[in-house]
């Protein structure tokens, strides 16, 4: 006998068959479905149904939730409309289910509705109701049953009578009409509050304290799970709330408050901000170049490195992580012994005009699996690591198109003027992403299309809508927004140089060269000294084809005279000593100068002998020894054995890039040349519903309700025919003669794993675990069973956690943590070593 899902899904026209694909693209991955059942037995795996589940609209949720307070495996369509306050036939109803039955999740069987099985349990308590009655009598001992028995008048002492007896509403309703006072206002608050009351510690059921607790369980109205908590059974919390009471349904969403926004406006705001992204990204990556940033044992970028960017770079911590993660994701830097470096591809970049940075950026951002912005602590209440990877950051690749799609489609000219309404709306569209740390991430990433110029005064740029609608189209957007790098600059009389908008990168190359930048910006500073001129030329420049360089970039082609003198001066003074190492040796054309070195007490450290009266022998190394001349007020080069000047020129050190062009990943240890990915996922955020992982995203990203790119489509529409061409040979039968289905019963287990099916993603994820420690893995996931592993969380913290591994899907092992006493969700990646339980 066919799955009631399968019998549905050979219903569909290929169109709609399709569209279920295409809005569950899990179902097009390898290996490829056969036939309606493999497909049914793929659209109800756990993290399937999950990650459809957290990209619903809060009307689709809000159903999701009802449903599960009726309980399966099916509800009566008429029961779900007078629970939400709606007409069977009401159209904001029908379009809700409409958008469930496209997911596969909830659909019509005659006059009733099924559901997912996963999703029966998805809230742990659904509407703040507790467990049904039916669950929670079975705990009752025969003692208590007979006095239930008698107190309700029960047919016999049994469960089931019990259970009849409470889905009678109007006879709970009297039997609390008649309780005392203080007995009516402890139920109504946890019928509304609930479903959990606390008990006190010394409390018993066998020793009456005539207390309204005591009262409430011996009538049943509250069950006593024996140790801290009292539950309201479910049927009785309905009965409490009345008959007028409605489960919510919000099927419009918010307005949003909107104000006039001149095209004018909205132009300047984009391009100031996308100038200063791409002047901050690349302040960033330099900051990165001339210090090496060190990563925490855990992995990631901490707090005191933060800072140090943030001092460098001239912004706040918050805005430099956001400014780190683009150059990570833009592939700018990556990771190469335990710091973070320049790429290869940041030279490339650096030398483009700012329309040609700026796409790279702008499409890092949308493919960033982390709110920068959001206000948030780790487990230990410092901001986590940056560069590090959470679920709840994963929830920003639903949440950017999310945003840019609301800010589409207000009226032209007009703008959000409320961030708060704009968060609001954003949690209508995705309530169980958006939700996440208290509506901290829709806020973040407000602030985040701002700072990158895809938003301007509550409007959706012109970069924006290139970025939402047509990705191919930002390098010409951003060429016609953005002016083109300055290559010249204003030389002033106080040794200052002024750039007037974006330094070419020429011309920011020469003035960092022999100039020492002191502000960023619209206009960026340098200020030229004798220390600056001095590296300049220890770097190789020569004085006149220094001067001659800095007049072809000067406006006007003249420079004061007081720069003249200043490059003249210490070209003059530049190499009249010279060390050559032996330990080393130092000589000069001047004795004068010979002599003053040997006396001046700054050198001391060195112990300078004189060997000849232009000759210093130094105890100290060569660079030593430059250092402390150069200290001293002298202008020192080095010379090779044979003589040779040495140019000292700053060491250029480079992150190596992937295969695949990705960069290596932020994780102390890991291989320059591996394959992992910056994300990381310690845990599953914690909340009533099954954490999301990523089995509902089609590659590449994208909106789960959207219909998805044309390969997507292309490969949805071909494998909907070939699937309902099998309907002809007739419906197979769910495993061993039952309805195997999850979406019609919650007591079915999905298919059990293979170990061809679990040790690739072992071996691929936790390559870094030992062989036996990968097989004790891959044994306790097929077979069941427990082991004990050591886990590095989010914060870096390394916990001991014995786990009942469940399920893996991807790099995601969910398992049963004893720790937690919870299910959680673990990434291969960070799990440390496994040993047996």
């Amino acid at each position: 006998m066919a799955s009631p899902l399968t019998r549905w899904l050979a219903g569909r026209s290929p169109d709609e068959l399709a569209a279920v694909l295409v809005r569950r693209p899990d179902a097009l991955t390898a290996p490829a479905v056969t036939d309606l059942g493999s497909l049914a037995a793929r659209l109800q795996r756990h993290e399937s149904v999950a990650a459809a589940l957290a990209r619903l609209p809060a009307p689709a949720v809000q159903l999701v939730e009802a449903m599960q307070a009726l309980g399966g495996p099916a509800v009566p369509r008429t029961r779900l409309a007078e629970l939400v306050g709606r007409d069977p036939d009401d159209a904001e109803l029908a379009a809700t289910l409409e958008i469930l039955a496209q997911r596969a999740l909830v659909w019509p069987d005659g006059d009733e509705l099924r559901m997912a099985g996963a999703l029966w349990s998805a809230f742990t308590y659904p509407l703040g109701l507790g467990l049904p009655a039916a669950e929670l009598s079975h705990a009752l001992l025969p003692p208590q049953l007979h006095d239930l028995a008698r107190l309700w008048r029960l047919p016999s002492a049994t469960p089931d009578a019990l259970v009849t007896a409470l889905t009678d509403p109007d006879r709970i309703r009297a039997m609390v009409a008649a309780a005392p006072a203080e007995v009516r206002l402890l139920l109504d608050r946890v019928a509304h509050d609930g479903p959990l009351t606390e008990a006190p510690d010394d409390f018993e059921t066998t020793r009456p304290d005539g207390s309204a607790l005591e009262w409430a369980i011996r009538r049943g109205l509250l069950v006593w799970d024996g140790w801290r908590h009292a539950h309201l059974p479910r049927e009785v919390g309905l009965a409490l709330r009345g008959p007028h009471w409605r489960a919510p349904f919000a099927p419009r969403p918010p307005r949003l408050v909107l104000g006039e926004a001149s095209a004018e406006a909205v132009d300047r705001e984009t391009v100031a901000a996308a100038s200063t992204a791409v002047e901050r990204v690349a302040a960033v990556v330099e900051a990165t170049a001339a210090s090496p940033v060190a990563l925490l044992k855990a992995g990631g970028v901490g707090s005191r490195e933060l800072r140090r960017l943030a001092r460098t770079v001239g912004c706040d911590e918050p805005e430099v992580r956001l400014w780190l993660e683009l150059a990570y994701a833009a592939g700018l830097v990556g990771v190469a012994r335990e710091e973070v470096l320049p790429t290869d591809a940041y030279d490339d970049w650096a030398r483009a005009e700012p329309g040609g940075r700026l796409p790279a950026l702008l499409r890092g951002w949308q493919r960033l699996p982390a709110v920068p912005l959001a206000a948030s602590t780790g487990d230990g209440g410092r901001p986590p690591a940056a560069l590090l990877r959470d679920g709840s950051g994963l929830a920003a690749l639903d949440l950017r198109p999310a945003l840019l799609r609301t800010l589409d489609e207000l009226p032209a000219g007009r703008g959000s003027t409320d961030p708060d309404r704009l968060t609001d709306a954003l949690t209508w569209q995705l309530p169980l992403l958006s939700g996440q740390r208290d509506g901290a991430l829709a806020a973040g990433l407000w602030r985040e299309a701002q700072l990158v110029g895809v938003v301007a005064h509550g409007v959706l740029t012109p970069l924006g809508r290139a970025l939402l609608h047509a990705p191919d189209t930002l390098e010409e957007v951003a060429a016609a927004l953005l002016p083109a790098s300055v290559g010249s600059a204003v030389f002033q009389n106080d040794l200052t140089v002024v750039v007037p908008g974006l330094p070419a990168a020429a011309l920011a190359e020469l003035l960092d060269a022999a100039a020492r930048r002191e502000s960023r910006g619209g206009a960026a500073t340098w200020r030229f000294s004798a220390a600056s001129v001095r590296a300049a030329l220890d770097a190789g420049h020569e004085p006149a084809p220094l001067l001659a360089d800095l007049r072809r970039a000067a406006a006007g082609g003249h420079l004061p005279q007081a720069l003249e003198y200043l490059v003249n001066d210490v070209g003059r003074q530049h190499g009249r000593i010279r060390v050559r190492a032996v330990g080393c040796i130092l000589h000069a054309d001047d004795p004068a100068l010979v002599a003053e070195i040997a006396s001046a007490r700054a050198l001391r450290p060195l112990e300078l002998r004189i060997l000849a009266p232009t000759v210093l022998a130094s105890a100290q190394p060569m660079a030593k020894t430059l250092n402390a001349l150069r200290a001293a007020g002298f202008a020192p080069i080095g010379e090779d054995g044979d003589g040779e000047v040495r140019v000292e020129r700053p060491t250029r050190r480079r992150a190596p890039a992937l295969r695949g062009g990705r960069v290596s990943s932020p994780v102390r240890g890991a291989s320059a040349h591996g394959t992992s990915a910056p994300g990381r996922i310690a845990s599953a955020p914690d909340g009533s519903v099954s954490a999301p992982g990523r089995a509902g995203r089609a590659e590449g990203g994208g909106d789960g309700s959207a219909e998805g790119g044309s390969g997507t489509g292309r490969a949805a529409a071909e494998l909907a025919e070939r699937l309902l061409a099998t309907v002809a040979a007739g419906l197979p039968d769910a495993p061993d003669g039952r309805a195997f289905d999850l979406l019609t019963s919650p007591d079915v287990e999905p298919p059990a794993l293979t170990t061809e099916l679990v040790r690739p993603l072992v071996e691929r994820h936790a390559a870094h675990l030992r062989a036996n420690e990968r097989a004790l893995l891959v044994d306790a996931t097929v077979g069941g069973g427990r082991v004990k592993i050591d886990y590095c969380d989010s914060s870096g913290e390394l916990t001991t956690r014995v786990i009942e591994p469940l399920d893996v899907d991807r790099h995601l092992l969910t398992a049963w943590c004893h720790l937690r006493d919870d299910e959680r969700m673990f990434a291969l990646d960070r799990i440390e070593s496994v040993t047996p339980a």
